[in-house]
């Protein structure tokens, strides 16, 4: 595990990848997009619902980790556990916080930024092909790595060439001037409604193993309220305090 971890990063870590021919990008994302059960049925990812039970590996905690999407600029994060509670919500441009029943509250740059990070690595690849203007590809031993940047990011997903499948994303942020790498692992891939679906995600901060999570329920196609996305909020910005923002990005 460690040797396939630190390969990975150091592949990263090479200044930019190699840039792949536009329709040779194209082609692996649209033989991605079969694979995962074709443009109508991926396009149902766009407004998803997931439901994840959760072990932090640092104390052993249990929780629930819930996740909406609505692709392209929303994500709302609900992280519970015993002691702890912390709900994340990216509207746009504009992240909010919330501890446990508290006033909702202006993120920081860090902690929005942390959330546009958590919505890249969650696209589809048909929301990587709506993005192919901000993709690059590059291809190594049997593995292609997709790069996109966004709003100064950058996530790298890490596609198998043998199944086509998107089995790990890398994603990278500036936290106090040093940049910090997110390793998720994807597996047990299942068919949901005509769409393949990972259940089950592996997670590191760097090399430290923070997390597994176990897929409980999905709904895809979800239909969300008008207030989901929108919390009423104080203009103070949040103060720093969290459940675990590793764990959330």
């Amino acid at each position: 595990m460690t040797f396939r971890i630190t390969l990975l990063l150091l592949i990263l870590a090479i200044s930019g990848p190699v840039s792949a021919e536009p329709e040779d990008l194209g082609a692996a994302l649209e033989r991605i997009i079969q694979v995962y059960g074709g443009e109508e049925n991926v396009r149902k990812l766009d407004n998803v619902i997931q439901e994840w039970s959760v072990v932090a590996l640092m104390g052993n905690r249990h929780g629930t980790d819930t996740r909406s999407v609505q692709v392209p600029g929303r994500l709302k994060v609900e992280l519970i556990y015993a002691h702890k509670q912390e709900t994340r919500v990216l509207k746009d441009d504009t992240g909010y916080v919330i501890f446990r029943d508290g006033i909702p509250t202006i993120a920081k740059d860090m902690q929005r930024d942390a959330m546009r990070l958590q919505l890249m690595r969650l696209y589809s690849p048909l929301a990587l092909r709506d993005r192919i203007d901000n993709l690059s590809m590059a291809e190594q031993e049997g593995f292609l790595y997709l790069t996109l940047r966004e709003n100064g990011l950058r996530a790298d997903y890490v596609v198998n060439m043998e199944n086509w499948r998107i089995e790990k994303v890398v994603g990278t942020m500036s936290i106090n001037g040093n940049e910090m790498n997110f390793l998720t692992e994807y597996s047990e891939f299942k068919l949901v409604d005509g769409v393949l679906v990972h259940h089950r995600e592996n997670k590191y901060a760097g090399k430290v193993n923070t997390a597994v999570l176990n897929l409980n329920t999905i709904t895809i196609e979800a239909q969300f309220e008008d207030d989901t996305f929108s919390p009423g909020i104080s203009e103070d910005s949040a103060d720093g305090e969290g459940a675990d923002p590793l764990i959330a990005t």
